[in-house]
């Protein structure tokens, strides 16, 4: 129930309070909504999955495993219509996520994968990948959903960039030498997907947390078919407008007042921009940020302000909740935003559903 709708029933009751008494019945009618009323509150949606994944978090927290660089991520990596819960230990080099998943009632972990705390999610591949970079080669793996559960599809490895110390050279396909020809034919479906860095999305901070579980997936129930359409038809003519590749977007509440805004990541490189959408009475508005160096920015859910970092370390800062930036440091609780959907008219539609 949002503002407008409290006010309109407090009118309604002083109303019928004054013709208390009255022989003569007034009906009252309640005032038109608009593109700034709410189905609910997004708190108060329930998903089957919210309980079991805040208590992994919480449990994880107070684990042996848990560091001050650790993070986690809530991604629909099965395309089943429930985000899996994502924890990355740490950055390291051989750090793994976890990735649990909802399998009817019962929480299961599908999967550990990745390195550096963190996996390529490619949608339009069905695939979750890594590869690693050492010194002269690269190693990596390429895994997707089979019975409920990530299993490897192809792993690879060559050493090409050894040539210059005089290194025999090796491509290898599911650790069978294969020829130049063989190996790039194999990884081509994977390498021409639009992949996704997943896994280090949010902050352990309690304010991170209750975000994520409790606001981030709620968007379909808490907006209205006509808020939907709206964001829709935004959308639709960002993508019908630009010549845009590895464009995105995301469903976030910058200023935590049940009401999203809608944040659209043109791409990831340098002079990628990001396009911030919100509700006005009757429209939706616009404002222009800068990004971080990979297309998105982050979101300090404590502080209610939004900020990016550019390629030379320039913080830049906005709020939409009236904070002050001036002195703002980032506190615990914050995520990196706009990069959740893939800009297609697909996506589009499966996100406002």
């Amino acid at each position: 129930m949002t503002i407008n709708k409290k006010i309109s029933i407090l009118m309604a009751g002083a109303v019928l309070s004054s013709c208390a008494g009255c022989s003569k019945t007034q009906k009252v009618e309640s005032l038109p909504l608009t593109l700034l009323d709410t189905n609910l509150a997004p708190q108060d949606v329930e998903l089957k999955w919210q309980k079991d994944y805040e208590a992994l978090l919480n449990s994880f927290k107070n684990s042996e495993q848990y560091s001050e660089s650790s993070m986690f991520d809530l991604t629909d990596i099965t395309d089943d219509g429930t985000p899996e819960l994502i924890i990355s230990p740490s950055d390291d080099v051989s750090s793994q996520c976890i990735i649990y998943s909802m399998m009817g009632t019962v929480t299961e972990n599908i999967a550990n994968f990745g390195s550096y705390g963190q996996f390529d999610y490619l949608p339009e591949a069905g695939a979750i990948g890594y590869s690693y970079k050492g010194d002269g080669f690269v190693v990596g793996e390429y895994q997707t959903l089979q019975e409920g559960f990530f299993q490897q599809a192809v792993s690879f490895y060559n050493n090409s960039e050894s040539a210059s110390s005089g290194a025999v050279i090796k491509y290898q396909i599911n650790t069978d030498d294969v020829t130049l020809a063989k190996y790039e034919e194999a990884l081509q479906p994977y390498k021409e997907a639009t992949a996704f860095v997943t896994g280090r999305k949010y902050t352990f901070g309690d304010d991170a947390i209750k975000y994520a579980i409790y606001y981030s997936e709620s968007w379909g129930s808490v907006l209205r078919d006509e808020q939907k359409q709206a964001f829709r038809d935004r959308l639709s003519a960002v993508l019908e407008n630009a010549d845009l590749k590895d464009a995105a977007f995301e469903i976030v509440d910058l200023d935590l007042n049940g009401l999203p805004e809608m944040v659209v990541s043109t791409g990831i490189l340098t002079d990628s921009q990001v396009r911030i959408f919100y509700f006005d009475t009757n429209d939706v508005k616009e404002i222009d940020c800068s990004c971080d160096t990979d297309g998105s920015i982050h979101y300090d859910m404590t502080s209610k302000v939004f900020y990016a970092t550019d390629f030379y370390g320039e913080m830049k800062c906005w709020s939409m909740a009236g904070t002050d930036v001036s002195s703002f440091t980032p506190s615990e609780s914050s995520m990196k935003c706009g990069r959740k959907h893939l800009l297609t008219k697909e996506s589009i539609e499966k996100a406002f559903m």
